[in-house]
């Protein structure tokens, strides 16, 4: 604090203020000493005080520029009733991937922090590194470009802490260590992924304070989730958008030009002093179609929507459209007698069949030129010996480099089959090692890399399967319990082992 913004100041004098009358005092103390240093430290009107103070390096270390839209729904979100209260308490800040939605929950922590006197801002998130390294990053980076404001600030792990007593504070997920939280200020970044427990627990714990009521907010920003998936998110979207009303913002700049945002998608809904901007359109200059047709080539078609377009999907969509498999069809012959091949093994016990997929690689195609299943008769289980004898057939037949296999079901007969010579069996990682390859699998099915014989049973157990998607991150499973795709998975094995392990010695 300031030695100015410390001058006694009599606890009766004190008491007889109201709560808005004490942030009215610190405002003005605050706002003198800022005249002195040449630092507008607070403004009430957000928009002035970081298109003047929050720094970003996109704009040559300057100022961050926000576009109307932005504008007109920052000023209605932070607008005040005539007692000096919040209109809003909590705000969904919901925008498509790359709208600066992290950046703008970081300008508005820190035009908060200003205006308080022993203030607690805090920012969290889906764990402690993704709260620090978006918008607790791009915090400290606009104190750090911003030199009449850096000397005033220090800076203590995950802490900021200003001049003013106020702290700006990235934490965990940890319902018990924040309980009891007196924030004015919450952030919660990505509330899409907040399903697990703890997390929803966190919410909970991290409740406005009652004694601050109309004077504290928590501040959501995000883009779309999952149905059923992000229960959180999915009760404010509810709560603002299906079951809240929508309405026109509009604002005057500066420069006596009017704006009317009636085409931007805000919502209220009053009895929850809840405000929601859910935008699905790309509106800045760097959103071009160009990017738009860059990332759709690339990205899942319902993933595409859901961080590009802020539509809500379900996680669990068809892996690819029957269409895409079949124009991977052709016709090819066998692998040369010395050309490297590898093969997968999926294997079930009861409820699943055996599957068996080999394939082999020229330049940059991947080639499946066996698959078989091995079904369970009714109510019994599958015999491995005939899938043993056949792996004993196709390892004198062909240079398999590789026998990728599930250890679940599959680990006495690898350990027996490799110690008879058979070759060298890989342990295929069913959790991260399948989402990698899940989603190459993916890929080259889309890019028609990969081509297959028109197999019928393996062409079923590509349309069988679904896609559990997580951004980036893409898992096969079945579309229904009763439905096979053991195939599928044997497929995108040999095909990842293939493409890691370079074996296309052989041209087109």
């Amino acid at each position: 604090m300031t030695e100015e913004i410390r001058n006694p100041i009599t606890r009766e004098f004190l008491s007889s203020l109201t709560d808005a009358g004490k942030i009215e005092l610190f405002k003005q103390r605050a706002q003198q000493v800022a005249a002195q240093k040449g630092l507008v430290m607070y403004d009430p009107d957000p928009v002035r005080w970081i298109t003047n103070n929050f720094f970003v390096p996109e704009l040559k270390n300057g100022p961050l520029q926000l576009d109307p839209y932005q504008i007109g729904a920052m000023k209605e979100a932070t607008a005040r009733d005539g007692s000096g209260r919040f209109k809003y308490s909590t705000i969904v800040w919901s925008d498509i991937k790359k709208s600066i939605k992290s950046t703008i929950a970081a300008a508005m922590c820190l035009w908060r922090a200003w205006g308080l006197q022993w203030g607690s801002i805090i920012t969290v998130a889906n764990d402690l590194k993704q709260a620090d390294s978006r918008v607790g990053y791009y915090l400290r980076r606009s104190i750090e470009l911003n030199q009449k404001i850096k000397p005033l600030v220090r800076f203590r792990n995950y802490r900021v802490e200003l001049p003013n007593r106020t702290i700006i504070e990235s934490v965990a997920i940890d319902p018990t260590g924040e309980a009891g939280s007196n924030a004015d200020f919450i952030v919660f970044s990505e509330l899409w992924g907040a399903h697990q427990e703890a997390q929803q627990r966190m919410w909970v714990e991290m409740t406005l304070p009652p004694n601050k009521y109309g004077y504290s907010q928590r501040w959501v920003e995000t883009y779309a989730g999952y149905s059923g998936e992000s229960p959180l998110l999915e009760q404010l979207y509810d709560q603002g958008v299906k079951q809240g009303r929508r309405i026109n913002v509009s604002y005057t700049g500066d420069d006596g030009v009017f704006h009317d945002l009636s085409h931007i998608e805000t919502y209220v809904n009053d009895p929850a002093r809840l405000f929601v901007l859910w935008n699905t359109e790309p509106r800045l200059p760097w959103q071009t179609a160009d990017y738009y047709a860059q990332e759709a080539a690339v990205i899942p078609p319902h993933e595409f929507l859901r961080i590009h377009r802020n539509q809500w999907v379900t996680s669990s969509q068809k892996f690819v459209p029957d269409e895409w498999w079949e124009a991977c069809e052709g016709s090819f012959s066998d692998p040369l007698p010395d050309e490297p091949v590898v093969f997968a093994l999926d294997a079930g016990v009861s409820s699943d069949c055996f599957g068996l997929v080999g394939v082999y690689r020229r330049g940059n195609k991947v080639y499946v030129f066996y698959s078989r299943a091995w079904y369970p008769p009714q109510g019994g289980k599958i015999d491995f010996k005939g899938p043993e004898m056949e792996i004993r057939a196709l390892a004198d037949k062909y240079n398999v480099v590789e026998w990728a296999y599930d250890q679940f079901q599959l680990h006495d007969m690898a350990t027996r089959l490799r110690d008879d010579g058979l070759g060298w069996f890989n342990v295929f990682s069913q959790a991260s090692d399948r989402l990698v390859a899940d989603k190459l699998l993916y890929d080259k099915i889309r890019e028609r890399s990969i081509v297959h014989r028109d197999d019928p049973v393996l062409n079923a157990h590509i349309s069988n399967s679904n896609a559990q998607t997580d951004n980036e991150k893409m898992r096969i499973v079945k579309r229904a319990e009763l439905l096979k795709i053991d195939l599928a998975v044997s497929t995108s094995m040999a095909t990842a082992e293939a493409m890691r392990l370079n074996i296309g010695v052989y041209e087109e």
